[in-house]
């Protein structure tokens, strides 16, 4: 027997995607590695270059608590989505008894003979949706499961570019960290000279204090150094899943030798607004809460309709198993139910009330975060413009320093200048070239930061996937049969 689930009209609003509305181009002008063409998104952080970077985001996609808790969701709204469909269907419970009585005596001293009686019923319960109560419900939860889906997404673009930043985070402290020890070296043997010629009688024991406390403050910027360093590391450990310590060894022994900031290498397609921003998961869920929101007021429009139900209930009774499934054993009933809230005090009323001002809310929380967005890429624009500038010249001013202290020291060293001179000239230089580290990790943060803005590469792996099953023959086969 073919059965047919009947189905009436819907009520409420069909839960559709909000308009969005952007602008036609981005206010920031492009500059430095950045054009205006289509964007596509891509592994951005293979474009560095750092097999060390590569191997951590492959562990935090893999081990990554957050993300194992955002699939979980996934799985959880999956089964959210059956426990609605479930009530477009009948329940049928069935119930067998057996029941046994002996030979027992009666009040009146008879002796009553055994007997034996066996029950088997089936209660059947249905719900026609006629205005859409059930089907609603299933548009809320697959828009649910939608949401989290993408929550996942945006999870997945967080964490790698945490990683990502983490990672060159501890790789500027460690630049820094060396630049500062490879001047406080240089000190110390300037130190010894000093304090050698002091003790000859040709240099004044005021020059000697004065350079040691220059050499001892530069030498106190090491440990802090160390501890940041070492704070980044331990972020990343947390990330992929690990326990803080045995990262940091490898961090150590990957700069030796010394490996500079890793750049990215590569072009960023920034795309129109609309394509950007419509590519991003946070503005994706959003926009499936308030398909989740519209399916709620219908939800609650229902209520306010009449409910019908069949129901009924069947089976066999009989006092022998050999005659239960004979016709004189079958009894049963079948019944229509007929209910209509027409009186509630307002309350179903509110409820749907309550339901559309939180669609509402809904969209306007989807409007706050497109806005949100646009902003965050804009300020990506900006950062990574400034601060490829900010490189630029410290470069420079680094290069005029690192002249500037070898003409101090050949000036002191041939009595033309004091002491007091050549510490201004190294405390300036070194501030220098502690900037220049920064700058020049902060020009990779901006990168990463901007692929964040843009979305980021959520989808590189489901492309992937679907690539690889459209080159596969066998699934070209079993697409066809």
């Amino acid at each position: 027997m073919l059965v047919t689930v009947p189905v009436g009209c819907m009520v409420g609003p069909d839960p559709t995607p909000p308009d969005l509305v952007m602008p036609d181009s981005w206010h920031t002008e492009l500059l430095g590695g950045l054009e205006p063409g289509r964007y596509e998104p891509e592994a951005w952080w293979r474009t560095f270059d750092d097999p060390m970077l590569d191997d951590l985001i492959a562990l935090a996609e893999s081990r990554n608590l957050d993300l194992r808790i955002a699939s979980s969701r996934i799985r959880q709204a999956r089964a959210e989505y059956g426990i609605a469909a479930s009530d477009l269907f009948p329940t049928v419970d069935t119930n067998v008894d057996a029941n046994f009585s002996d030979g027992s005596r009666t009040s009146g001293g008879d002796i009553k003979s055994p007997s034996r009686y066996y029950t088997g019923t089936l209660d059947l319960g249905w719900e026609i949706d006629l205005w859409g109560r059930v089907r609603r419900s299933m548009e809320g939860a697959e828009s649910e499961g939608q949401v989290q889906i993408e929550n996942r997404r945006d999870a997945l673009v967080s964490i790698r570019a945490e990683v990502a930043l983490s990672y060159l985070e501890a790789r500027t402290y460690q630049l820094q960290g060396l630049t500062l020890e490879e001047d406080v070296r240089s000190r110390k043997e300037t130190l010894e000279i000093i304090e050698a010629e002091a003790a000859r009688g040709t240099k004044m024991e005021l020059e000697v204090l004065q350079f040691r406390a220059a050499y001892e403050s530069a030498a106190a910027q090491l440990a802090p150094l160390e501890q940041k360093v070492a704070a980044a590391v331990n972020r990343i450990s947390v990330l992929i899943g690990e326990a803080a310590g045995p990262l940091r060894e490898a961090f150590r022994a990957s700069m030796d030798p010394v490996r500079p900031i890793p750049q990215s290498s590569n072009a960023i397609a920034v795309g129109i607004p609309a394509d950007a921003i419509r590519h991003r998961p946070d503005v994706r869920a959003a926009e499936r809460t308030v398909m989740v929101a519209a399916a709620a007021v219908g939800v609650a429009e229902a209520s306010l309709y009449p409910a019908f139900r069949i129901t009924g209930t069947g089976g066999f009774a009989s006092s022998n198993l050999d005659d239960w499934f004979t016709r004189s054993a079958l009894g049963g009933v079948l019944g229509f139910e007929f209910s209509w809230p027409i009186f509630t005090g307002g309350r179903l009323q509110d409820v749907v009330k309550v339901r559309n001002e939180q669609s509402q809310q809904a969209l306007l929380a989807y409007e706050a975060t497109v806005l949100q967005a646009v902003a965050e890429v804009e300020t990506a624009l900006i950062a990574f413009a400034s601060t490829l500038e900010e490189r630029r010249r410290l470069r420079d001013t680094v290069n005029s320093y690192d002249a500037a202290m070898v003409l101090a020291r050949d000036r002191f060293e041939a009595g033309v200048d004091d002491l007091q001179a050549l510490l201004e000239v190294e405390r300036e230089g070194l501030a220098a070239e502690q900037q220049l580290a920064l700058a020049e990790g902060q020009v990779a943060a901006n990168v990463v930061g901007l692929y964040k803005a843009l979305g980021g590469a959520w989808n590189i792996e489901e492309k992937a996937i679907r690539a690889s099953k459209e080159d596969s023959p066998n699934t070209a086969q079993e697409t066809q049969g």
